[in-house]
């Protein structure tokens, strides 16, 4: 398990050390000395040229002391001051220990030739331009350097986060430093782990600086990276003396005349992950295609209304089965109009078992949102990022900017788990924490990824594992398997119903 905090958590952190004894100034020595560390494992340092490029805030002293423990082990040191001298106390403090030690240091600003020779010389080139408080693009004046940096044939190690990328929101300015590593202190910052900042990062290394260990008592971690033994250790054993009834039924209201194959997607997923029995309920054409699919599932045909789109008159039969259910899948591919938004309102008002609304669901949502303070069981809402904007009322950009708080605010306000699904995807728990999931790739960037994913969401809650556990366990397994995939049928051809052979093999290999 690692932790993830965001840029005013590690400032915490960091004030809460300086009271408890370990100062600024001691931090800074120990980041730095921590880095130097790394570097020397990764690289043989003796007679290398070695570059430290050193902005003017603490970014900056973290450099000067990964700069003298080089020296100290025969690096050939040079130190570019990127954007003059340093104006914190504490990196004015480590400027002058490496003066003392006869170290070259040159401003780039004065000699941006000879500052460039260098960098075109270097065997590895450290980046302490930037911390973790940068937003916005970088200068005119500093283009060059980073333009000079991002070309150079050397080993790239970044301090903290790669300079040009913000730690709060992971966007990155045109010319951000390109790492081959970055060494980030303490604990990683949330920003770094979206696009486009994750680009920038290379080889992510979170290393020590010396922070009490009581501390993490005292100020909790944002987030999570969610990792495979996180995943593993959630899911229970199915018992040798058990039947079908033990894991539980899921009742999954999915698909339209016009979108069939979200019902049946949904529906593997859901019973892929080890659901113990499930009934669809859609129209009687789709069905019809789901039974020759899919056998194992049980049906309950709907009525449609001329559009195609299950209509409210369907509510009493909906709502009687979702009675002996014991988790409901929602809206992949339903359609959005108002009978289904009053639909949806009756079947939240009607049960106490989990729901997972996804797609269509999501977007009938949006005309009441209110809807979900009538919730009687715990929610689970899984949309992407264009679909939580409208449900936030918000551009796409400006959630991106600011995803984290936002969505704190709005689980805790409607009391719901949310599964922000983006090349990053990101499960919030009401009001707290936030898991940033690390499986993937792009071949998911294909319609019906989001039909699977809800319905893996729906069968573990189906089975009583709990809601929050239930979505990151499944957004885990779901990338998991698009990586096994991709490796097997590219990321180009493979298709999300080639993820079920996957997700098999991946319990397989697990024994469960």
């Amino acid at each position: 398990m690692k932790e993830v905090v965001t840029v005013d958590r590690m400032r915490q952190i960091e004030k809460a050390s300086d009271e408890a004894g370990i100062d600024y100034l001691r931090l800074m020595e120990n980041a730095g000395s921590a880095a130097a560390a790394f570097i020397r494992k990764k690289a043989d340092v003796r007679g290398r040229n070695c570059v430290i490029v050193a902005g003017k805030g603490n970014n900056g002293g973290d450099a000067f002391v990964v700069a003298r423990k080089l020296f100290e082990h025969a690096g050939a040191l040079s130190v570019i001051l990127a954007d003059g001298l340093p104006n914190t106390g504490q990196s004015k403090e480590m400027l002058n220990r490496l003066l003392q030690m006869g170290i070259e240091v040159l401003p780039f600003g004065m000699d941006q030739t000879l500052a460039e020779q260098k960098i075109a010389a270097a065997d590895l080139i450290v980046d302490g331009i930037f911390g973790t408080g940068f937003h916005g693009e970088i200068s005119v004046d500093l283009q060059p350097l980073f333009e000079q940096i991002n070309h150079a044939v050397a080993a790239v190690f970044c301090l903290d986060v790669p300079s040009g990328v913000s730690a709060e929101t992971g966007l990155a300015a045109k010319d951000a430093i390109q790492g081959d590593f970055t060494i980030t202190f303490h604990c990683i910052k949330a920003g770094m782990l979206y696009y486009p900042a994750r680009r920038c990062l290379g080889e992510l290394h979170v290393v020590s600086i010396g922070v009490p260990d009581d501390l993490g008592e005292q100020i909790l971690a944002d987030g999570i990276l969610v990792e495979e033994e996180d995943v593993f250790s959630a899911l229970p054993k199915r018992r040798a003396d058990s039947h079908k009834g033990c894991y539980g039924h899921l009742l999954s209201l999915c698909g339209s005349v016009r979108l069939p194959g979200a019902a049946i997607l949904s529906a593997m997923g859901a019973m892929r992950v080890g659901a113990g029995l499930l009934t669809v309920a859609s129209p009687a054409s789709v069905l019809s295609s789901l039974s020759t699919r899919f056998p194992e599932a049980m049906t309950l045909p709907l009525e449609t209304d001329d559009d195609g789109l299950i209509g409210v008159k369907n509510s009493y039969r909906v709502v009687e089965t979702l009675k002996k259910a014991s988790a409901c899948l929602i809206g992949c591919g339903i359609g959005k109009k108002d009978s289904l938004s009053a639909l949806l309102a009756d079947m939240l008002q009607s049960a106490s078992c989990p729901f997972v609304i996804d797609a269509d669901g999501i977007n009938n949502l949006s005309e009441d949102i209110e809807i979900l303070h009538q919730a009687k069981g715990p929610v689970i809402l899984t949309p992407h990022m264009g679909e939580m904007a409208r449900l936030l009322g918000i551009s796409t950009a400006e959630l991106q900017q600011n995803r984290i708080e936002l969505l704190k605010r709005f689980t805790k306000d409607f009391g719901v788990i949310v599964v922000l699904k983006d090349s990053v995807t990101t499960i919030f728990e009401p009001g707290g924490a936030f898991f940033v999931n690390q499986t993937g790739n792009a071949g998911l960037a294909k319609g019906g990824s989001g039909d699977l994913l809800a319905g893996m969401i729906a069968g573990f809650c189906a089975q009583s594992i709990p809601p929050l556990k239930s979505a990151v366990c499944a957004v885990y397994l779901h990338g998991l398997a698009a990586d096994l995939c991709a490796a097997r049928l590219s990321q180009y051809s493979m298709l999300p119903s080639d993820l079920l052979t996957d997700l098999a093999e991946i319990f397989a290999g697990r024994g469960l």
